[in-house]
């Protein structure tokens, strides 16, 4: 597709946070621009999805298309943690809409294709470069055709921002900041033939996931104390199975492709009823994949010409399975200020900081609730306490089972009653 010289936002990025941010401003009138250096459907770990992402699909109206696609519904959480074993069932919450496992690569096709039907213009395969916010408030994004060797530029009023780990814009300006709390890695892998654990505790056979649906099975890792932990998702054809470990707890392994894929068995073999759903699966050969220093925060997440938005403003440790909700939230805050913006310029500063205040307090308080030790005390915090008094009383009450079924309940009771919560020795 021709990309024009010109537009209203230019979107980076084609995962939820940039569909749903083209759907949004196209939806309002907006000439957009979606820049993808990909080709979907493409392959993305994050398969868990947490009922309340329905709210935003609602409002982008794309909830039809995702539910016509027959995605296997999901019943709740499995925890084993330190030698006990729980579960949450999300209907025990009130939710009446299912939580999701995913196939990402068919989930971010269906929302890009709904961005393009509501009118954005897609173009995959090309790569943002840099941009110039030189000619504030606007700015002049240079791109270049993946395979191409000339570059390009098309102005607009805003840069959306979603490139995920990319983080295009927080790098170029040097605001992408590696939460030193989180020296984590992950490894995962996909197998075909696992077995799952259901919401009545009970062991199935992969084949019978549409009948009985399953739960997000989560695990402790013995050796990694409060920190490691394991992840188990039921899909249709295979289950995404990862682990999120300390980065010194897996200094001995050296190698390629061949070092990890042994590890990562070794580790799957070694949690016990992980071993057993796994027992007549098998690896999908080449599967295995390994991301370093995944955390991260962005000391701004908008400016004159700018918003990030999903990963590209922030990643914090996936284990209760917030990414694609927090995504879908700050590509509809970003879209609310942006047309704000467009309709009265002079308020431009103002809609950037709610926006600014708003993303970042909830970033933080899912950090908060992820990390196994915070420290109170902090502005950060105060932002975090404040992002819970805005959390529904539905979704605070899965907030709190969940932060029990990891011992992080401490820390969800300090941030609703300012109560003490272990910080770091």
């Amino acid at each position: 597709m021709t990309i024009p010289e010109k537009c209203d936002v230019v979107v980076v990025g084609g995962g939820p946070a940039g569909s749903m941010s083209a759907a949004y401003l196209s939806q309002a009138g907006y000439e957009v621009v979606l820049l993808e250096k990909q080709k979907h459907p493409r392959n993305v770990v994050g398969e868990s999805l947490i009922p309340d992402f329905w709210k935003y699909c609602d409002e982008a109206k794309v909830s039809d298309k995702i539910t016509a696609d027959g995605f296997i519904r999901k019943a709740g959480g499995t925890v084993d943690w330190h030698g006990k074993s729980q579960h949450l069932a999300f209907k025990d919450f009130g939710y009446t809409r299912p939580a999701l496992h995913v196939e990402r690569d068919r989930f971010d096709h269906i929302l890009l294709q709904h961005a393009r039907e509501s009118g954005a213009r897609i173009c995959e395969e090309v790569t943002a470069l840099e941009v110039d916010f030189s000619a504030a408030p606007g700015a002049r994004l240079t791109y270049r055709p993946v395979g191409d060797s000339r570059s390009a530029q098309i102005d607009c009023r805003f840069v959306v921002d979603a490139s995920g780990q990319n983080s295009v814009i927080a790098r170029q300006l040097g605001l992408r900041v590696i939460d030193e709390d989180f020296r984590f890695m992950s490894v995962w892998g996909y197998f075909y033939d696992s077995k799952y654990v259901a919401a009545d505790g009970q062991i199935y056979p992969h084949g019978m996931a549409g009948k009985v649906p399953p739960t997000t099975y989560v695990s402790s890792v013995p050796g990694a104390g409060a920190w490691g932990w394991c992840w188990h998702i039921m899909l249709r054809e295979w289950t995404s199975v990862g682990l999120v470990l300390p980065v010194d707890a897996v200094k001995s392994v050296r190698g390629g492709q061949p070092a990890w894929e042994e590890y990562f068995l070794r580790q799957c073999q070694a949690l016990p009823r992980l071993k057993t759903l796994l027992e007549s699966a098998r690896l999908a050969p080449g599967s295995v994949r390994v991301i370093r220093d995944y955390s991260y925060s962005s000391t701004r997440v908008a400016g004159p010409g700018f918003f990030l938005v999903g990963d590209a403003a922030g990643f914090v440790d996936p284990i209760f399975s917030i990414g694609v909700v927090l995504g879908m939230y700050s590509a509809r805050a970003a879209t609310w200020a942006i047309d704000r913006i467009l309709r009265s310029p002079d308020r431009l500063a103002d809609h950037q900081a709610i926006y600014t205040h708003q993303l970042q307090a909830r970033m933080e308080l899912s950090r908060a609730l992820a990390l196994p030790q915070y420290e109170l005390g902090s502005k950060a915090t105060r932002d975090a306490k404040q992002a819970m008094q805005f959390t529904d009383t539905q979704a605070r009450s899965l907030i709190e089972a969940a932060s029990k079924l990891t011992e992080r309940s401490l820390h969800y009771h300090a941030l609703v009653e300012g109560s003490k919560s272990p910080g770091r020795p």
